[in-house]
């Protein structure tokens, strides 16, 4: 039994080395459809959150910064733990990201979204910052009053 076994591994071993070298167009292995994966959409990563931190970096870096770059996208956005929620007045999610400039860096984004404090309290509040890029330190140092 064993010496067929050797055998049979010494031909295919004999014949694959006459075939010559395999190519990946050699392979024709069939993949069927990908599962679906199921998105579970947060307060952090809702495109019109994120249009608007967009929106506002790209105003704020024409009409203030003059550096030469924009955001371009989030990456990975997700809510932080809050260990004040419970005494909080305004409802108020954390979130952090994935910043990616259109020079080609990648920087941490905190934002905030609070409930009820857009114009005349009707609407969304968003405010955030890149670390890093908040030389005034208006949230403070390292972004800390959106972290």
């Amino acid at each position: 039994m064993r010496s067929c076994l050797l055998s049979a591994a010494a031909a295919c071993l004999t014949a694959a080395t006459m075939a010559g070298t395999a190519s990946a167009a050699d392979l024709s292995v069939r993949i069927g459809p990908a599962a679906a994966v199921a998105v579970v959409e947060t307060p952090c990563s809702r495109p019109k959150v994120i249009g608007r931190i967009l929106e506002r970096f790209a105003w704020a870096e024409r009409h203030t910064w003059q550096r030469g770059f924009a955001m371009q996208r989030i990456d990975y956005p997700r809510v932080r733990p809050d260990e004040h929620q419970a005494i909080r007045m305004i409802p108020t999610t954390f979130c952090e990201g994935s910043a990616v400039m259109t020079d080609g860096s990648v920087r941490t984004v905190y934002y905030t979204i609070e409930e009820q404090t857009g114009f005349a309290s009707i609407g969304t509040g968003i405010d955030f910052c890149v670390l890093g890029l908040d030389p005034w330190y208006v949230h403070d140092a390292a972004c800390r009053t959106v972290r």
